[in-house]
């Protein structure tokens, strides 16, 4: 539907209207039957990692006092109160609590008055005994008696302690203002951090209500998932924490500390609590864009860079609430954004917190991509309003469910409000590219995981759950049409409000709204899905024609980056198959939707008929409708590529070109086809005016870069990148233009930066000149803070030029730069850049503030200034050494970020391609196997991605290099052979050794 309509329209207002008397509905069954609200991922037998199940929780009074100040050590009291069912006689009460002192004398339970939620009456048992375990966090309660089957009790726990700068459960973060140091206080609760705020049922299946009160100094303000209701001095940790002790602590005075409270939420997971404690200021967008009141908190210093989120949130929040048919439940909705962060975002319903860098944009300081992210962030976070908050996977097992559907509608959302940038192609091409990649591991893991240690949830909030169920919910949207998607969308939605859902029971709405047309006879949408979601990766298949007879055959096997397979697996494949039209002049016509079942292509080809004739090529896949591969006979690939390379190659629709130059990259690096038919239909490229495409294939080229890298070989691949890139440069205005040159068309301003980053990288004649030209420009600026003639889209390839080719010098001015940034995004352009200086003393120290607290280089930001380093040809081996020396400072730096020292992990062994670093990284593993349990799945994948790198070296490297000789740009007397941006002008002829065999390469002339 068209962002355009109108959301007070006669049929809105009555949609909400009876969308409320539902809100209302589901409140009073939460309240009065949890046991079924709840769903429950434990109950009797439950696994030892699950909460038993014979107490429910339906609704929480969370009652926190704060002292955001740092010479105290900001000290916190709490006490939770919690209305309970015993669904079972037990005679304990089991819950999570983790990181605080629980007030074990003053635990209470009481019996909830005869006729109230449940309450029986009489006297409730004692607690006897309290008991925290720290393995799954298990706080157990023991009772002096059972507990009454049924029966309702209210469970009051009063806890204390200090807040920490850990980014995860209620922690501190930091900034200035006006050079004077500055505290906040936020949260992040998911996966299973909510547990670090208050003792509570912390699996995602316990839904219950939440009423929220905050004690802050009245300098502050606190916001937190609901509209307030109240701000009074009344304390309501009374009789807990009488303020006498608070006022101790605290060395505050009662007439400068107020309590907020909040009204009660709707039923939800403890992972969407939130609130925020801060002096951030806010700006309120246009009533006319949404019905509920929409907030935009930032920084006083930053609150003028909220302005496109307070547009362009609205916007999407009617879209979705349009296109699901459902509206959005709450009156409010507050998006924060947070100086630490540690992930992009968090949905948390009512008050979504962002990283600064998502939810700010400043068109003077921030680049389109950088608009272009906050719009998909904001779109990925209000789309888990309605996947994640009212309907939840029972458990993370099923995380896809939030993240998948989160990921597809953030691409439908921004191409609903911004319609010219082709969110919706652009993002289906990244998606298929991340999960054709890390699919193809022999260690990667289904869609749908078994996950058995809480510890390591963490590990799944990948590309698979992500990105691969994206593309997923895609391929259903395509297979069975937009009608029949959207009414079972809107079903399951409103079927599970309020509650929590399995794939199942997704599969169950869509084959219920699946019409006779969509699927096979007698084929149900769990029978095809399945296949996709409980298998890990994805099929290869082999397309054999014959080319009188008019048909083709098809076989199945599973792709893997190793080239050997012996994987049982099938799938439902529809078969979207594409030929040249009747008509000539580029058309082309799409066959009927065809399915290669389970059972088909495996032990034989299953064959069918097709329209194109014994002279014309014929495609699979169109669209990119599934996540597979495929292999052509070699008599179809020289038809692609003919096409490709000739006038005509727009007849190839643009993603059907992007998915055969990925395809015939990968089946290239795995020697299904040789390099012959790789390279030659690589060369089209010089011709190719779309961005995707060219930047599939630049991408797919990165990938032998890496492995290339350091060998001597090297010259001859940036030859042939400069042959493929240097067309599009140009004709894309590059550097040389010195501006953008449509700042008004996304795709061309990718292009234009794609280009240039390449180009300088390659070694296209005057690219980095230009660089260094527009650096020099802005440092002789007399106020180079607020006067930069970069253009915004180029500078991140400025300054990576400027620093790679710059002495120490220039990095201490740009550092300069980036510390007095008050533009998240501009920053964070500066610091990946000063990775990539070729001083090694620069390198080291910057290294060692990653790992710092209070240096230049925030907390959540270390994970990527490491990596940054990694992947920096001069800085590779620094990081590598200062990972392995410092490890356990790294470990302290990453405190509860487990997932953050996996991420580096492999960013490093993608790096490598010997057996002898290999083998060494092997050796260390050993030494600190214990420290790796929680990141076991990220380190198994980094390993198998570097036998990858060293099995292609081997049987590829040199008919590769001899292949790409054919391409090479011709040789002047002078070559400069760039290594680590130094360069080294080496003669005809001549073979120049740098002395460290292991840490330098080997340079030599191509001729």
């Amino acid at each position: 539907m068209s962002s355009s309509s109108n959301p007070h329209s006669p049929t809105a207002t009555v949609m909400r209207a009876a969308w409320l008397a539902l809100v209302a509905c589901a409140a009073a069954a939460a309240a009065a039957a949890p046991e079924e609200t709840a769903g429950g991922a434990g109950g009797a037998g439950a696994p030892g990692y699950l909460l038993p199940g014979d107490v429910r929780p339906s609704h929480y009074d969370v009652m926190l006092a704060f002292d955001v100040n740092a010479t105290n050590k900001f000290p916190f009291f709490g006490v939770v109160s919690i209305l309970i069912k015993a669904v079972n006689q037990t005679d304990k009460i089991v819950l999570h609590a983790k990181g605080y002192t629980i007030a074990e004398d003053k635990v209470q339970l009481s019996a909830v008055a005869a006729g109230d939620a449940g309450g029986a009456g009489g006297e409730a048992p004692a607690v006897t005994k309290v008991d925290l375990n720290d393995t799954y966090n298990f706080l157990t309660l023991s009772l002096s008696k059972e507990l009454q089957e049924g029966a309702s009790y209210r469970l009051t726990i009063p806890f204390s302690g200090n807040l920490k700068s850990e980014l995860e459960g209620v922690y501190i973060s930091e900034y200035k203002e006006d050079g004077v140091d500055q505290y906040l206080i936020a949260t992040q609760f998911e996966a299973i951090s909510a547990r670090k705020g208050f003792p509570c049922w912390d699996e995602p299946a316990y839904k219950a209500s939440f009423t929220v009160s905050l004690g802050h100094a009245r300098a502050f303000t606190a916001v937190s998932n609901m509209p307030q209701t109240k701000s009074s001095s009344d304390n309501p940790l009374e009789p807990y924490w009488p303020w006498s002790k608070i006022a101790e602590t605290f060395k505050l005075d009662s007439q400068a500390y107020t309590f907020t409270h909040f009204a009660q939420s709707v039923p939800m997971s403890t992972y969407l609590v939130a609130w925020v404690v801060s002096r951030f200021q806010h700006v309120t967008s246009p009533k006319h864009l949404a019905k509920p009141e929409f907030r935009i908190w930032a920084r006083r210093d930053a609150v003028n860079q909220t302005e496109y989120a307070s547009i362009i949130g609205p916007k999407v929040l009617t879209y979705f609430e349009e296109w699901f048919g459902v509206p959005y439940p709450l009156p409010k909705s507050d998006m924060i954004a947070i100086p630490d962060f540690a992930a992009g975002a968090m949905e948390n319903w009512g008050l979504i917190t962002y990283r600064e860098t998502a939810l700010l944009y400043d068109k003077d300081q921030s680049s389109l991509s950088n608009k272009e992210r906050v719009a998909e962030v904001i779109a990925h976070e209000l789309a888990h309003q309605w996947f994640g908050n009212l309907v939840t996977m029972r458990w993370w097992s099923d995380l896809w469910l939030n993240e998948g559907f989160a990921t597809y509608m953030s691409s439908v959302g921004v191409d609903g409000v911004e319609s010219t940038w082709g969110t919706a192609r652009t993002d289906a091409a990244a998606h298929h590219a991340a999960v054709l990649a890390l699919d193809a591991l022999q260690t990667s893991h289904p869609v749908s995981v078994e996950i058995t240690d809480p510890a390591r949830i963490s590990e799944i909030f990948d590309e698979i759950s992500y990105r691969k169920g994206a593309a997923l919910v895609r391929m259903m949207r395509m297979f069975l049409g937009e009608e029949v998607f959207r009414k079972a969308i809107h079903n399951y939605l409103i079927k599970h409000s309020y509650s929590n859902a399995e794939q199942d029971d997704l599969w169950a709405e869509l084959t219920a709204a699946a019409t006779a047309q969509a699927l096979p006879r007698g084929v149900t949408v769990k029978t095809v899905m399945d296949s996709w979601t409980t298998q890990t990766g994805y099929p290869l298949l082999t397309v054999v024609r014959d080319y009188e007879g008019q048909t083709v055959g098809v076989t199945q096997k599973r792709y893997l980056s190793l080239g050997t397979s012996n994987s049982s697996a099938s799938w439902w494949v529809p078969l979207n198959l594409l030929v040249p039209g009747a008509g000539g002049a580029g058309g082309r016509d799409q066959e009927p939707l065809q399915w290669l079942s389970d059972e088909e292509g495996v032990a034989s080809e299953h064959r069918f008929k097709h329209a194109a004739k014994s002279n014309q090529w014929l495609l699979f896949n169109a669209d990119m409708m599934a996540v597979y591969r495929v292999n052509y006979d070699a008599r179809n690939w020289r038809l692609l590529s003919e096409t490709l390379n000739s006038a005509a190659y727009r007849a190839v629709p643009e993603l059907s070109r992007v998915q055969l130059i990925r395809d015939v990259c990968a089946l290239a690096w795995t020697n299904v086809v040789d390099y012959d038919t790789a390279l030659g239909l690589l060369k089209y490229l010089r011709m190719e005016t779309e961005y995707l495409p060219l930047m599939t294939g630049l991408s797919a080229l990165a990938q032998i870069d890496t492995v290339l890298l350091r060998t001597p070989e090297y010259g001859t691949f940036q030859s042939f990148v400069r042959s493929l890139v240097a067309p599009a440069y140009e004709r894309a205005g590059g550097l040389y233009a010195k501006s953008i040159r449509d700042e008004d068309d996304i795709l061309a301003v990718k292009m234009q930066v794609l280009t240039s980053r390449w180009a300088c990288q390659s070694g296209v004649a005057g690219c980095e000149d230009n660089a260094i030209e527009l650096f020099d420009r802005w440092m002789d600026s007399d106020s180079p803070d607020e006067d930069n003639p970069i253009p915004l889209d180029l500078r991140s390839t400025v300054y990576t030029v400027a620093i790679a080719r710059g002495d120490a010098g220039r990095w201490r001015w740009l550092l300069a730069r980036a510390r007095a940034a008050n533009v998240a995004a501009a920053r964070l352009a500066m610091m990946h850049a000063l990775a990539r200086t070729t001083q090694p003393h620069l390198l080291q120290l910057y290294l060692t503030w990653a790992i710092t607290d209070g240096s230049v280089v925030r907390r959540q930001d270390s994970a990527m200034v490491i990596s940054a380093v990694l992947r920096a040809p001069a800085g590779f081996y620094v990081a590598r050494d200062f990972f392995y020396t410092r490890y356990q400072d790294v470990l302290k730096a990453f405190s509860g970020q487990a997932r953050r020292v996996g991420s580096i992990i492999k960013t490093m062994l993608e790096q490598f391609t010997t057996q002898r670093e290999l083998d060494q990284f092997l050796e260390w593993k050993k030494e600190n196997e214990k420290s790796l349990e929680e990141i076991k799945l990220s380190v198994e994948q980094a390993v198998e991605k570097t036998r990858v790198n060293i099995a292609w070296l081997g049987r590829n490297k040199d008919q590769v290099i001899n292949k790409l000789e054919e391409f090479a740009e011709p040789c002047a007397d002078f070559l400069w052979c760039r290594r680590a941006h130094v360069n080294y002008r080496i003669k005809s002829g001549e073979y120049l050794s740098l002395l460290n065999v292991d840490r330098l390469l080997y340079y030599r002339t191509i001729m």
